[in-house]
């Protein structure tokens, strides 16, 4: 059975390393996962019977009231990548499959920017801080895990917790209502919300597309 877990010596050991990096210092190394598996559902969380595919790009922070955002400035490469595939395993266990690939691309980041690989174990439903959907097309789920990240300082950091804290497909392709928000370094909802992770972005995509589907 698969594993959630919230926080973790593996992510206070990288948050040490973020900073450490950010200050120029050598980073921390990681140290080795002891932690008890956690299955219980947050409180805004359900049980879900579909799956998340994704794909895109994110550039300025979610804005109060959901509307299209421009991109930002290309000589600023402030902005991040992303593409992810995600799934609970059945319909009545919150354990999850799938795959994420983010990559930050802003020189101002942690590390320089990095890129960050990460496996699926957890998946459900959360709903959409941003008001109703047509759940029985669109909708929103939230998935954590463990990945590596790989930053442009040359750093690498194995089994570092991460949590999609929510992925939103709110309708077709090309009308600029999705959203995501990506925090690494936790798998703790409550932490990325309250900004407790190392890294956080969230962003109504610039380009791409998040869409939900039929479990198969």
């Amino acid at each position: 059975m698969g594993q959630r877990t919230t926080t973790t010596l593996i992510g206070a050991a990288l948050a040490a390393a973020l900073v450490a990096a950010a200050c120029d210092r050598a980073p921390a190394p990681l140290a080795p996962q002891a932690t008890a598996p956690q299955l219980h559902l947050f409180p805004d969380e359900e049980l879900a019977c579909f799956r998340l595919t994704g794909g895109g790009r994110i550039d300025k922070p979610e804005p109060p009231i959901l509307m299209p955002q421009p991109k930002n400035t290309p000589d600023s490469r402030d902005f991040a990548t992303f593409g992810f595939q995600a799934r609970p395993i059945e319909c009545s266990n919150p354990n999850g499959s799938g795959q994420l690939e983010w990559v930050e691309h802003n020189p101002a980041a942690v590390l320089g920017g990095f890129s960050f690989h990460g496996r699926v174990t957890w998946f459900v439903a959360v709903q959409d801080h941003y008001g109703e959907t047509d759940n029985a097309r669109n909708g929103c789920g939230r998935f954590s895990g463990f990945g590596t990240v790989r930053g442009r300082d040359g750093s690498r950091h194995e089994d570092v917790p991460f949590i999609a804290e929510h992925a939103c497909d709110r309708g077709e392709p090309g009308v600029g209502r999705d959203h995501i928000r990506i925090c690494i370094g936790t798998a703790d909802p409550t932490e990325c919300n309250l900004g407790a992770a190392p890294y956080r972005r969230d962003g109504i995509l610039t380009g791409g597309n998040i869409q939900k589907h039929r479990m198969s």
